[in-house]
């Protein structure tokens, strides 16, 4: 797994961390218990680069009143439609209730605890506890992520007891609540980062415009792009 905090000069910094399934993927005993959980859909998503500009143009764009993107056309919004088609978790069920920064524990001792798959003859128990694992890693890492990228929450432990009850909870409202709280920070003039479900935002942005996309390397160059061009994305919308 990569961590970074990745930060471009001009560029707002974005708090982000990478997660890549074992080589071989995962046990299919741990698949089994993620499927239970209601979350296989977390570790379908794909795996890509941070658009730096793209981000900070969508910041720029933020409303917190509306909690919605001000565009030349009129305003545009990420809906729990969006998550459950692009990340594929639950957006219907119970509230998720609790403090994310409240309890967190390390990813670098959380990684070294569970580096090796559970042996062919391990029971349960163990299993279960590989499970838990990738579940917080990857649900830290894609709809939770906070101000730390070396810590965890541990939230998301409380209602998978049983693993299975976690079907009952929705996923997808807590982490669109948790990106509009980032957005509704990041948008302010001091504000000089942003966390939160960050790769929702640029898979949203990227399914309504197919302009030129850039990386780390040249982010500031394609801001005045990505000014222009947010106007076309009524088209894709609609």
């Amino acid at each position: 797994m990569l961590v970074h905090l990745q930060v471009v000069p001009d560029i707002i910094k974005v708090r982000c961390r990478k997660c890549a399934l074992p080589q071989g993927g995962l046990d299919p005993h741990i698949i089994q218990y993620i499927d239970a959980a209601g979350l296989t859909g977390l570790f379908k998503v794909p795996n890509m680069e941070v658009d730096h500009a793209l981000i900070t143009t969508l910041v720029e764009r933020w409303c917190p009143e509306t909690h919605t993107f001000h565009l030349p056309h009129g305003e545009m919004g990420i809906t729990l439609q969006d998550i459950e088609v692009m990340l594929r978790i639950l957006v219907d069920g119970l509230l998720v209730t609790g403090r994310i920064n409240q309890a967190r524990i390390k990813y670098k001792w959380l990684d070294a605890q569970f580096a090796a798959p559970p042996a062919a003859d391990a029971g349960d128990e163990v299993v279960q506890q590989h499970a838990h694992y990738h579940l917080l890693v990857w649900m830290g890492a894609l709809l939770f992520m906070d101000k730390s990228t070396d810590w965890v929450s541990l939230l998301p432990l409380q209602f998978f007891n049983p693993i299975s009850g976690a079907r009952q909870y929705s996923w997808g409202s807590a982490a669109l609540a948790w990106l509009y709280r980032h957005l509704c920070r990041a948008s302010k003039k001091d504000a000089m980062q942003i966390r939160g479900a960050l790769l929702l935002m640029l898979l949203w942005a990227y399914s309504r415009w197919s302009g030129p996309k850039s990386t780390a390397e040249h982010a500031t160059h394609v801001l005045a792009v990505y000014w222009t061009s947010l106007a076309t994305l009524r088209a894709k919308q609609e």
